[in-house]
Parts: C-alpha cells; structure tokens; sequence
C-alpha cells in the first residue's frame, strides 16, 4: 500500500467510485466518458453535503452515497438538482432501493449522444420500480439532438424495464 492510500485510509478518505472515465485524444484534449463496466456494491449510506460545483466554484448541496465494493467503502456524490433545478435523476431512481441492498451500477451512454446516466439496478436481477424517461431525445441524420420530445406528446411511450432491471436500448432516458 502507498504511503498516500495509507494516510487517505487512516483519515477516513474514501476513495471514489469510479464508473465512468475522460477520454483523452493524442493531444490530450477531452474527447468523450467510457464507463468502467458493471461495479457490484452493497449500499451503504447516504448523506447530504456542502459541495463545489467544478468550473464555477460554486458551493452547492450534494448527496454524498457510501459503497461497498470487494470489501472496500468507495464514495460517489451527485448534485442535489440537475441544471434545470429538479431533483438529480440518481437520487430519485436510487430512492427506490434499501440500504444493505446489493446494485449493480453502470455507466450507460445514450445512443447518439454525448451523454450517458448511471443504470442502477438490484444484483439479484429483480425488478424494483420502473425508470421514468421525462424527455425523448430527436436526433437528425448527422447524431445531433434536435429538440427533446415532451411526455405530453401524444408519440411519448414511458421505458419498459426488463426482467433484470435494466432499460432496453431504445427508451434509455436523456440524462
């Protein structure tokens, strides 16, 4: 163990859960987020706090969740509100789940764009709640979004869930 992981470890740091990475091209410019593949944990905990939002500095409240994966007490924070001022969509899937429960996480890109969301969903496969999709994405020819459907929309079909609990493909939510 580094001398760094043991000071971090006996000041009660924890370290980050890492699910998605930068990518990076030859000249080090950012190009895009992979996620790291599924991490089983164990809820642990959830708490909210002060935090910064990156760029601005900005204080703001977050919700700090604990982990635990292969032993090991990982942390993972997001935001209290999204950018438009609701609830952060982690926290409202993740509320349907106990402490003690037993995920899978997974970063998930939405096809044709740059964004992607955390799948969450029980180890167990059994199907808890049922993602809610708020906006549909349209995408033209070229990838780009064009403008985002709305649930009044008479062509709005809410996401089915399958039996493990994840969402087909095709009514991924625009997070």
């Amino acid at each position: 163990m580094s001398i760094s992981k043991e000071l971090a470890k006996e000041e009660g740091v924890l370290p980050y859960l890492k699910l998605a990475t930068q990518i990076l091209d030859e000249d080090g410019k950012k190009k895009g987020v992979k996620g790291t593949g599924q991490h089983k944990v164990r809820f642990v905990s959830d708490e909210k706090i002060e935090g910064v939002e990156y760029g601005t500095g900005n204080k703001r409240e977050e919700i700090k969740y604990i982990f635990e994966e292969d032993g090991e007490q990982k942390q993972y924070r997001v935001p209290v509100r999204n950018d438009q001022g609701e609830l952060h969509y982690f926290i409202q899937r993740i509320s349907e789940f106990k402490q003690g429960d037993e995920l899978i996480l997974e970063y998930k890109k939405i096809p044709g764009s740059f964004k992607g969301y955390i799948n969450i969903r029980l180890a167990s496969g059994e199907v808890i709640g049922k993602e809610e999709q708020k906006t549909e994405p349209v995408i033209d020819e070229d990838g780009f979004v064009v403008e985002e459907k709305s649930p009044e929309k008479e062509d709005y079909n809410p996401p089915s869930t399958k039996e493990d609990g994840s969402v087909p493909e095709e009514d991924l939510p625009p997070f």
